[in-house]
């Protein structure tokens, strides 16, 4: 179904029935929302750009105690003829705006094929003369308002390349679409795979009358809370296809305050005439993933152009459990996904890293955090290591180890609420640390097992969502993920039943990479990661602080 977007007009009161229905779900226990902003009638204003009783090295020994009112939107023919021109501090000022469903539309003459697709084959058929800026793949950290350009750090603008970007389809949670136009030329075609109010029936395809820019609201189904968290895009140039997997939503706050993490690879066309490479588990998996969000097969169609032999990560995904599975297109998601990936990961190594491998510490952060019990912690832990089972003779020489046992091995990483109150860009960004204070409190809470970070960025907040695996006498060797799944039940689902194991109650629809074989080291005092030959920037240093007495995660200031 195709909707007309020229006649889009902004809807506040379905965006604020949307955020009550986020705080039923975090009242419900299934999922909690970083990637809101339901700060109504709130600007930025005044940004500053000035400047305990235990700590854990991430990577240490596993049982050593771990010490402005929303403007009027434009309307999306104005948005596509003249492009905002702001400053990035201008563009701070206006709060995101929430696609809604127009209450009045004109159905589009055109079709998806018609309107966005027709020349994509002129683009793969261009000649490989210019070489790829990120053959290999590369990990950056987004460039905060008011920090000089380091090469840790990217701007979108950086990764757009908008004088040269024919085509993209980006996926996003929250989408400020006059924004996201304004870091595109006039001729650039947007696809663009975004959340939605589920209760005013608003799945299918909005579009304009010209054709260039298509959102896609996908079918929910049956699901009661459906959230679309994904983030990644895919950016069609002349030579090659760039492939980004992120944290950050498609708004200002989250590429100028807060801190999110990318990771970029650039893949060739495959020549007319050059034998067609043989398909891989990235392109299969990426195809997956893009069919689970409903992308028109049109766009994942031009895939099969593309040579993604050189990729060397590993995809996962989650999709709610209450989606029929007739209509999932991989095989396995969330917690179990991750399980098989580790699984392949521990039997790509040699004997003598065998052992080591199930002797991890794992560190989880993420800006949301759900109800998670040391079960909850136990289970992951596992499905870390490429197993469910909770007794693994490798972990232990002997006996049956407890959750509270396993659970030892795992830190979670969240800001406190003095990190929150202190960051120097105020109340918007740190509307994005989620976390509730009564399931803080609740006794079934693991509140030893949390941590508090180190921003590399000092005074900012992390919206980043990473886990790291670490393994070696020094936790010199291990994994790092990346991508839109926080830390809750909601984005990973839980684990069914040990002897069949299956994943249940996921919530969202999550998407994420796993970078394999990265290196830790540890010389003069500081910390380096590498992985496939290039530093890996982390938003955080790796030496997390235990909660002290006094310390309480940062909560939402309506919660």
């Amino acid at each position: 179904m195709s909707r007309n977007l020229d006649n889009y007009r902004s809807d506040d009161d379905a965006t604020k029935e949307e955020l009550r229905q986020f705080d039923t779900m975090i009242n419900e226990g299934v999922i909690c929302i970083s990637d809101s902003d339901d700060s109504d009638g709130e600007n930025v204003g005044g940004i500053d750009t000035g400047a305990t009783s235990g700590t854990v090295s991430i990577g240490s020994s596993l049982h050593t105690p771990p010490p402005a009112v929303k403007p009027k939107p434009q309307l999306l023919r104005q948005a596509e003829s003249e492009p905002a021109k702001r400053s990035p501090e201008a563009k701070m000022q206006q709060q995101p705006r929430f696609l809604t469903q127009p209450n009045d539309y004109i159905p589009s003459q055109l079709t998806p094929a018609e309107s966005m697709l027709t020349d994509i084959e002129s683009v793969s058929s261009q000649p490989d003369s210019a070489e790829l800026p990120f053959p290999e793949g590369v990990v950056r950290l987004t460039q905060v308002l008011g920090t000089p350009v380091s090469s840790n750090s990217i701007s979108l603008a950086a990764i757009l390349q908008k004088d040269t970007l024919r085509k993209a389809l980006m996926t996003t949670f929250v989408l400020d679409l006059d924004w996201l136009v304004s870091h595109v030329s006039q001729s650039t075609k947007l696809v663009v795979v975004t959340h939605y109010d589920k209760s005013k029936g608003n799945s299918g395809i909005l579009q304009s009358d010209s054709g260039r820019i298509m959102i896609v609201h996908m079918d929910y189904g049956m699901q009661r809370w459906p959230v679309m968290h994904s983030k990644l895009m895919l950016l069609f140039y002349d030579n090659y296809v760039r492939f980004v997997a992120s944290s950050a939503n498609l708004f200002a706050i989250d590429w100028t305050v807060l801190e999110n993490i990318v990771f970029i690879q650039d893949f060739p066309y495959i020549q007319e005439g050059q034998k067609l490479a043989a398909k891989c588990d990235f392109g299969v998996d990426l195809v997956n993933a893009l069919k689970d969000l409903s992308v028109p097969e049109q766009v994942i169609k031009q895939l099969d152009r593309v040579d993604f032999s050189a990729a060397k990560v590993h995809i996962v995904t989650s999709v709610p459990t209450t989606q029929d599975s007739r209509r999932r297109h991989a095989k396995s998601y969330g917690l179990i996904r991750l399980k098989e990936v580790a699984n392949k990961m521990r039997c790509a190594l040699d004997s003598i890293d065998m052992a080591p491998w199930f002797n991890a510490s794992l560190y989880c952060y993420g800006s949301s955090m759900g109800k998670i019990s040391l079960d909850y912690l136990r289970d992951f832990y596992l499905c870390a290591l490429g197993t469910t089972q909770p007794s693994y003779k490798l972990i232990k020489d002997s006996g049956e180890l407890s959750a509270a046992d396993i659970a030892n091995n795992v830190f979670v990483g969240f800001h406190t609420q003095d990190q929150g109150n202190n960051n120097k860009y105020g109340d918007v960004p740190r509307n994005s640390i989620k976390f509730k204070l009564d399931m803080y409190f609740d006794e079934s809470y693991p509140s030893q097992r949390l941590y508090k970070i180190t921003p590399e960025e000092p005074n900012v907040l992390v919206h980043a969502k990473v886990f790291l695996s670490r393994f070696g006498k020094a936790g010199e060797r291990g994994w790092i993920y990346l991508g839109s799944h926080n830390f809750t039940p909601g984005a990973w689902g839980t684990i069914k039943c040990v002897d069949r194991p299956a994943t249940k109650y996921i919530n969202n629809y999550e998407f994420g990479v796993i970078l394999p074989n990265v290196k830790f080291e540890s010389m003069f005092g500081r910390d380096t990661v590498t992985w496939n030959g290039s530093k890996v920037p982390l938003p955080f240093k790796l030496r997390w602080e235990q909660y002290g007495q006094a310390d309480i995660p940062c909560m939402h200031q309506d919660y």
